[in-house]
């Protein structure tokens, strides 16, 4: 280890040489950063554990600090309400339009439920009960025999207030498709069905426990009935 000892000088002496005559050698290398306040580059040395250049002139008290490019910008959800459904005029009616043909007394209105459903919650009053299972049948019937059954004239094939409704708007688009199919294409059915109409009437949903309305028909008679 001793013999390497004058290697060792003559090395530093070299290096000290080399320093005094080209200080940039021996000196921080520099590389070109950006202001932590604007958009200057400046030269930083790499051996400075300094976060800002202290050789720039400008004041941080007049920028404003940038945000981070990598920052996802804020989203504010979008409403998820979606348009009103509109109404295919063709084989569906709304709420307006049916007491539109109530009043007119221009309507044959079928509830398509089954008997225990409609004992249960009640009817559109002025209609007509005959359950889904049944509706193919009920529309094939010649017309006296029609009118035994129902007690009613029997809708003409062209009849565009044919009308039948449910709870909702399944059972009676099914009687549609049924009817159409039997040559009774101008039928249609009420979408909103009898929960959209007690909404619209305030009419209970479900009978009380007494099997009935009360006295709510009678107290709107000139209201609910034709």
């Amino acid at each position: 280890m001793a013999a390497s000892r004058p290697y060792t000088r003559v090395a530093q002496s070299f290096a000290s040489r080399l320093c005094a005559a080209n200080p940039r050698v021996c000196a921080p290398s520099l590389t070109a950063h950006p202001c932590g306040y604007c958009s200057q580059q400046l030269a930083h040395s790499t051996t400075t554990t300094t976060p800002n250049c202290t050789l720039h002139s400008c004041s941080t008290s007049t920028h404003t600090p940038s945000p981070s490019p990598l920052a996802s910008p804020t989203h504010h959800a979008l409403p998820t309400t979606s348009p009103p459904r509109r109404i295919n005029r063709r084989t569906e009616l709304d709420f307006d339009e049916l007491r539109t043909l109530q009043l007119a007394g221009d309507i044959a209105l079928i509830d398509v439920r089954d008997t225990q459903e409609l004992e249960n919650y009640g009817g559109i009053p002025g209609s007509l009960n005959i359950p889904l299972s049944k509706i193919k049948n009920a529309l094939q019937l010649p017309e006296d025999e029609w009118i035994r059954e129902y007690n009613m004239e029997k809708p003409e094939l062209h009849d565009r207030n044919l009308v039948f409704y449910a709870r909702g708007p399944n059972a009676s688009s099914a009687a549609v498709e049924i009817a159409h199919r039997l040559g009774f294409k101008r039928s249609r059915h009420y979408i909103g069905g009898w929960e959209d109409y007690c909404r619209k009437t305030g009419l209970p949903l479900k009978k009380t426990q007494d099997g009935g309305f009360g006295n709510y028909y009678m107290d709107n008679f000139d209201q609910y009935f034709l």
